[in-house]
């Protein structure tokens, strides 16, 4: 996801943990992984703060399906100077073994 502010941000992370959320035995510290600075202004602090997201204004007539656990996690960051070459592992997001996130 890529947006023009963090307004329009967090915003979009509401949608997508409104039609996303994580699955019912998932911390969130472990489903949303990077800047979770993002996840204060969307105003998500738990899991149950997603699970009182209201649905989209725009959807009017009836409610969609959540699907609980069809992601394994969001990644988020904020925008920056390009690739850095991190020095130390414990830094980076990803492991370096096996692509995944830690």
């Amino acid at each position: 996801m890529i947006a023009p502010n963090r307004k329009i941000a967090s915003l979009l992370l509401q949608r997508l943990l409104f039609f996303f959320p994580p699955p019912p035995d998932t911390e969130l510290n472990s489903y949303v992984l990077g800047d979770k600075s993002i996840l204060h202004e969307a105003g998500v602090e738990s899991v149950k703060d997603i699970e009182a997201l209201q649905p989209p204004p725009e959807i009017k007539d009836k409610l969609p399906q959540r699907s609980a656990g069809d992601l394994s996690y969001f990644i988020c960051t904020r925008s920056g100077r390009g690739p850095t070459v991190l020095s130390e592992e414990e830094h980076s997001l990803i492991s370096s073994e096996t692509g995944l996130p830690k």
